[in-house]
């Protein structure tokens, strides 16, 4: 055989293969601080936004067939048609002062309050209605943003982009740490999307 056999230069053992970059929703972008030492509930820090991810972070692409009846037979044919994409989770290390895990934390706490168990109860984007018992319902394009992600060879170059637009997060890991083993704590979160797009760099 040859020795000459071209390796896929994602195949090699490194965990930041991945670097997932998304953009504040208009909704948090007034919880935006560069402050890093400014920590409290009502803010967050833009230096978090970007994840070293690994797990399922490309979704199945999918353009079913459809079946034609033909005489005695059946043939195939494209629907043209794309099925809703599956959500994807991602796995992340959670920083050392939480930031990232509070970004994701924070936005879904947005979309349902912890406390009230209602959508948007701090009235964002409508201080004008704060006063108001019921919140101001936000549009999706308040809550929604592109997210991307960059597949990265061995010299740390990206060189596929992934985006996956109107995203918005769904679910938050748990946390399990264990004093007794070494290793930076790790969790994950899911989110949702309308579509996928692949480009090369």
């Amino acid at each position: 055989m040859s020795d000459n056999i071209t390796q896929s230069q994602l195949n090699k053992s490194r965990f930041d293969k991945f670097l997932l970059v998304l953009n504040l929703p208009p909704v948090m972008r007034d919880l935006e601080s560069r402050n890093l030492k400014l920590r409290g509930k009502d803010y967050i820090i833009q230096n978090s936004l970007q994840f070293s991810v690994y797990g399922s972070v490309i979704p199945t692409i999918s353009v079913p067939p459809v079946e034609a009846p033909f005489a005695g037979g059946t043939y195939k044919l494209s629907s043209n048609t794309r099925p809703p994409y599956d959500d994807i989770t991602v796995n992340f290390t959670i920083d050392n002062k939480f930031n990232n895990y509070w970004v994701i934390y924070k936005w879904l706490d947005i979309l349902s309050d912890d406390r009230n168990v209602v959508f948007n109860a701090e009235n964002i984007l409508a201080p004008e209605s704060k006063a108001t018992i019921t919140p101001k319902p936000l549009q999706p394009q308040n809550y929604q943003t592109d997210f991307t992600i960059f597949a990265k060879d061995e010299f740390d170059t990206n060189i596929v982009k992934f985006t996956y637009t109107k995203a918005f997060p769904i679910a938050l890991g748990g946390i399990d740490y264990n004093y007794r083993e070494s290793g930076e704590i790790e969790t994950n979160f899911t989110f949702s999307f309308s579509q996928f797009l692949a480009e090369l760099l």
